[in-house]
């Protein structure tokens, strides 16, 4: 299977992903994907909050080093905001897709059909993926995307991933355009979210400029809410290392993992085991979401002994909680649990009766849950 990886514009990211490509494996990397470049009006779904941004000599450089090593880069454009039909933002933006026709750059990611017609017109030789934002659920939706020559690869909605008939019909149909479909195998969101379209709203606004935003990422209602429903997280829209050959069978062009906000290391250590097609261990782990790598265990008397007043205080505070909350909720999912025996599509179902594969603490579920409610009520909505 082909993988598609995240760049986080770490400059030892390089010598990482030539490690990762020198493996073993019947999977490998075949893209690189990113928006390292700082701009005015073209959102990327992602901050680059760890390592900045570069100018675009640098990033050509980029380009050109992984081409070398049989790697292609994807620029990743696909916030959802169509900021072209600002007129004050359009020349910016036309400006931009005129320096990707000329640049090595191959591939872009875009999530909005405004942008997909202008890239159409002003870079025609780059490649068009459609971005997992765009919500491709359906065969209606997909044929509409289907309709622009320029649109070489899908990345359906997260639904759809553990639907596997749904998938098989969507190549079908695809595949006569010459267009192939792609899935993401760790995001670790939930298939039926209700502030799924709010979240990559202020992912978009949080890519140009994040230091102008309320610090309440969304994550803390999906987290809260699994908190208080643990079957669900039996519902994940996630696919196993183990699962790659599954996908492929059905003729899916590649895989997509995430996340450009995390460290090489975790980078490497989760494409690692998707290149190996195996991962004895939680799979919430593999997510940016849930991950507890690299974050310091703490004990049951330790989370109950959280003062959320404090946090509270900061923006900081608020931000380290976040990224230390999957260890205080210590949830874990069998390894051997098989994702593929649902489809899920819960309207159609009674719910998850057997949540033995969900292994957690009651006693620390219910303190972080506890946590989670004060967070909304005296900080997030005030």
């Amino acid at each position: 299977m082909k993988l598609k990886i995240p760049d986080n514009n770490d400059p030892k990211l390089f010598q990482a992903i030539q490690r990762l490509a020198n493996k073993k494996s019947k999977n490998y990397i075949f893209e690189n994907l990113g928006k390292p470049t700082k701009s005015k009006c073209l959102g990327s779904g992602r901050a680059n909050i760890f390592y900045g941004n570069i100018d675009r000599e640098k990033l050509i450089e980029k380009v050109n080093k992984l081409k070398k090593i049989g790697i292609n880069y994807d620029y990743t454009v696909n916030g959802i905001t169509p900021r072209a039909r600002t007129l004050n933002n359009r020349a910016f933006v036309i400006e931009e897709l005129k320096w990707l026709e000329t640049s090595p750059i191959n591939t872009i990611t875009v999530a909005n059909y405004e942008l997909a017609r202008l890239a159409g017109k002003y870079c025609p030789s780059v490649d068009l993926v459609i971005s997992f934002f765009a919500a491709v659920d359906n065969i209606p939706k997909l044929k509409q995307w289907l309709e622009l020559s320029n649109v070489k690869n899908v990345i359906t909605d997260v639904s759809t991933y553990r639907n596997l008939p749904l998938l098989t019909e969507m190549v079908k149909i695809s595949k006569k355009d010459g267009v192939g479909i792609s899935v993401i195998a760790n995001l670790g969101c939930m298939a039926n979210c209700a502030r799924k379209e709010e979240h990559a709203i202020i992912k978009d606004m949080a890519s140009l400029d994040p230091s102008t935003l309320h610090y309440a990422p969304c994550t803390f209602f999906c987290m809260k809410h699994l908190l208080k429903n643990p079957e669900e997280f039996l519902q994940l829209p996630l696919i196993r290392p183990e699962d790659l050959e599954a996908y492929e069978r059905i003729g899916i062009e590649s895989v997509k993992l995430v996340d450009r906000v995390q460290t090489t290391e975790w980078i490497e250590k989760v494409v690692g085991h998707y290149l190996d097609g195996y991962f004895d261990g939680n799979i919430l782990d593999l997510t940016c979401t849930y991950t507890t790598f690299n974050i310091k265990k703490k004990s049951n008397s330790q989370v109950k002994a959280i003062k959320l007043n404090e946090i509270m205080r900061t923006r900081q505070g608020v931000l380290k909680y976040r990224e230390m909350l999957p260890e205080l909720m210590n949830v874990k999912i069998d390894p051997n649990y098989n994702f593929l025996a649902c489809n899920n599509t819960c309207e159609h179902c009674s719910g998850c009766k057997d949540i033995s594969a969900v292994k957690y603490d009651p006693e620390r579920r219910k303190h972080v849950f506890s946590q989670l409610e004060e967070l909304e009520k005296k900080y997030m909505f005030t």
